[in-house]
């Protein structure tokens, strides 16, 4: 298995010496700046995150992608993401992570990806919300909260059903806002999957027929699909989530070039090159000198 090269953070990392929930994590967010300094450097984590800021302004680079931080704004991150903040003295909110085994011990037939927010391939991770909005997200979290802190009887039942009742809220608010990507039926679950494949599978460098014979349809049928749906063929997608890691290992590692390549399953590292630089419109050199 290849090392990681950035930090990946664990829920008992948050608070540890005094809470030992391995699944879950709830405080403000000014107090998880303070009590987590590390927070603001390129990191990843091993679970999911909701984070709605009431207050403060800067910026939250999600892979990359800069997003402008303002009050009344609901950020989403899934496992493996890596993000990073530059922020104001004032910024504060409410801070929610919890692990995939949590939520699906309490819904075992319902999957997480199903909530737009967490289906990166199709949705953007970020949410602007009226105070109407935003008042009954804090009476949610308030709740679950109060259970948090006290061990009454059946607490991950009573935790685990307030949080679908939080995520539920915010996929209506989300739908009701985002741009609907426009599916024929059984579509978004064969996406859904695609995307997992490829995570699981990058860095093999499959053909597309792999890919379409795990879905069971023709490999035409699925390149009609992404097109249609995301504007890419399933080839193109395959490849961004190799630049994607490429760019990570560039900036957020030590690794040369040629071992990024050999890490990612190049072992043509001149091939290598001509295809990050294809595609990004610098060589790997370059990239990493402007961004890091």
């Amino acid at each position: 298995m290849a090392r990681e090269h950035l930090p990946i953070y664990q829920i008992q990392d948050f608070k540890a010496r005094t809470q030992k929930e391995r699944y879950i994590y709830l405080n403000s967010f000014a107090n998880h700046l303070q009590e987590h300094l590390f927070v603001r450097e390129p990191h990843k984590h091993a679970f999911y995150i909701i984070i709605l800021i009431t207050k403060g302004t800067g910026t939250h680079t999600i892979d990359f992608k800069k997003y402008e931080v303002q009050p009344n704004i609901v950020f989403f991150l899934k496992p493996g993401q890596v993000h990073s903040w530059e922020l104001s003295a004032d910024a504060d909110g409410l801070v929610i992570f919890f692990t995939s085994e949590f939520y699906l011990n309490e819904f075992p037939d319902r999957k997480l990806y199903d909530f737009p927010f967490f289906n990166a391939l199709l949705y953007q991770p970020i949410l602007h919300i009226s105070e109407t909005e935003k008042a009954g997200l804090h009476q949610t979290f308030e709740a679950l909260h109060r259970e948090f802190l006290h061990q009454e009887q059946m607490r991950n039942q009573m935790l685990g059903s307030y949080l679908n009742i939080m995520l539920i809220g915010l996929a209506r608010v989300y739908n009701t806002k985002s741009q609907k990507v426009e599916m024929q039926g059984g579509e978004l679950v064969l996406l859904q999957t695609l995307e997992q494949l490829i995570e699981q599978h990058f860095k093999d460098h499959l053909p597309v027929t792999f890919y379409s014979e795990k879905l069971n349809i023709t490999t035409r049928h699925l390149n009609e699909i992404c097109k249609r749906s995301l504007g890419k063929t399933t080839n193109e997608i395959i490849q961004e989530r190799g630049i994607l890691e490429a760019k990570r290992l560039l900036v957020h590692s030590e690794l040369t070039s040629s071992q990024i390549a050999t890490e990612l399953g190049y072992f043509d590292t001149t091939y290598f090159f001509r295809f990050f630089k294809k595609h990004v419109g610098q060589t790997p050199e370059q990239f990493r000198s402007e961004v890091k």
